[in-house]
């Protein structure tokens, strides 16, 4: 059961694409197992063929990131059929019917993946940003969408033992263009604090959006990374973002080989990072204030 649903047309193209990248697949179809890959098979279908094949880097349901890894892609059929075709390399194929998928080609990666609908199906409420920032005892969530339809009520959820708990609610608008939302949180814990959204349509469908974390009171900038160990990807997750910050990647060697420059956006993705051990360095560029953790890639 879908949550805001809303049917694939070339009407809504323009809308889609704030939110993706306009290389990405229309929709995927799954075999799960055939002659030409024993453990499964995923064709992506494009409406035009792009001309360097993308690899799957990752794939994500529910801002949960799959067990899934394909092999390079057979883009034979792209020009007669329309798809290219990945026969899995090891895992499962998730059962979700819409997926984010990241790739690691020029050209196709981007900070929020491609949100890929599986044939036949709709896609979901499309969500544009989703920001959390404390001021004082108060923590304000900021989100915006770029498209609703048939939506009833966000649930607005804050992280309590080991689940969450709805702590308000605001009804959606099902504007077709999108629109702005804010609930604020009197919230004085010192404790890391972590919110999610809770989306539920008319017909009692829902579904989640990203985690977004905030910092406790008098606490200094602080980050997770995670998966870690990751393989070739990882995602920092920032506590609280008030003020311009940097992200830098450090190899072994010492040498800074990325800074990513943030200024709202709790999390930021580090794709297609090589086998090595890393550390991740947050610099708040206002203050000089710094923090540095560990990532160790694997293959």
């Amino acid at each position: 059961m879908k949550l805001f649903t809303f049917t694939i047309a070339l009407l809504l193209l323009n809308v889609v694409a704030l939110a993706q990248s306009s290389t990405c697949p229309d929709y995927f179809r799954r075999n799960n197992g055939n002659g030409a890959c024993a453990d499964g098979q995923i064709r992506l279908y494009f409406t035009t063929c792009p001309g360097v094949a993308p690899v799957i880097d990752s794939v994500y349901t529910d801002g949960v990131k799959s067990n899934v890894s394909f092999y390079s892609p057979d883009a034979s059929k792209c020009s007669s059929q329309g798809f290219i075709a990945y026969c899995v390399a090891g895992g499962n194929m998730p059962p979700a019917s819409v997926w984010r998928i990241f790739f690691h080609n020029t050209g196709f990666s981007n900070q929020t993946g491609c949100l890929v609908p599986e044939a036949g199906k709709t896609l979901p409420i499309v969500m544009q940003s989703f920001f959390a920032k404390r001021t004082g005892t108060n923590v304000s969530l900021i989100w915006t969408t770029a498209y609703e339809s048939n939506g009833h009520v966000f649930e607005i959820q804050r992280k309590s033992g080991n689940g969450f708990i709805t702590i308000g609610t605001v009804l959606a608008t099902n504007s077709p263009i999108g629109s702005s939302y804010n609930f604020t949180d009197n919230n004085n814990t010192t404790a890391i604090s972590e919110y999610r959204l809770k989306l539920v349509s008319k017909d009692a469908g829902e579904t989640f959006s990203e985690i977004r974390s905030v910092k406790g009171i008098g606490s200094s900038i602080d980050f997770t990374v995670y998966p870690n160990p990751a393989v070739r990807n990882a995602r920092v997750s920032i506590s609280d973002i008030s003020q311009s910050t940097n992200v830098q990647v450090i190899d072994n060697a010492g040498r800074v080989i990325k800074t990513l420059s943030i200024k709202t956006n709790n999390t930021i993705e580090l794709n297609n990072l090589p086998t090595g051990i890393y550390r991740i360095r947050l610099v708040n560029t206002v203050s000089g204030e710094a923090i540095t953790k560990t990532l160790t890639v694997i293959q």
